[in-house]
C-alpha cells in the first residue's frame, strides 16, 4: 500500500495541463452546488444545474483516475 506521501507526490502535478484541468472542474462543480443552495432555483434550473455538477464531478474524477495511472511507477524486472 503506497505511503500519504506517495500519493500526494502521485496527483500532485503542477506541471501537467491535466492537474489544473482536475482542479478547475473540481472548483467548478463545487461552485454549482454552493449557488443552488444559496439561490434555490426554479425546478428545471436545479435540474440542469445539478446535472453540470454531476458532470463536472465525473469528469474531474476520471482526470483523477487518469493522473493516478499514468504516474505509476514502472516496475522493475530483474
Amino acid at each position: 500500500m503506497p505511503s500519504p506521501t506517495e500519493i500526494l507526490r502521485r496527483l500532485w502535478q503542477p506541471h501537467r495541463g491535466l492537474f489544473w484541468l482536475m482542479v478547475g472542474l473540481q472548483l467548478l462543480s463545487s461552485c454549482i452546488v454552493l449557488f443552488v443552495q444559496i439561490t434555490d432555483p426554479p425546478e428545471a434550473l436545479r435540474l440542469v444545474l445539478g446535472l453540470m455538477a454531476l458532470t463536472d464531478a465525473l469528469l474531474a474524477w476520471w482526470l483523477t483516475v487518469r493522473l493516478w495511472r499514468e504516474s505509476a511507477p514502472t516496475p522493475h524486472h530483474p
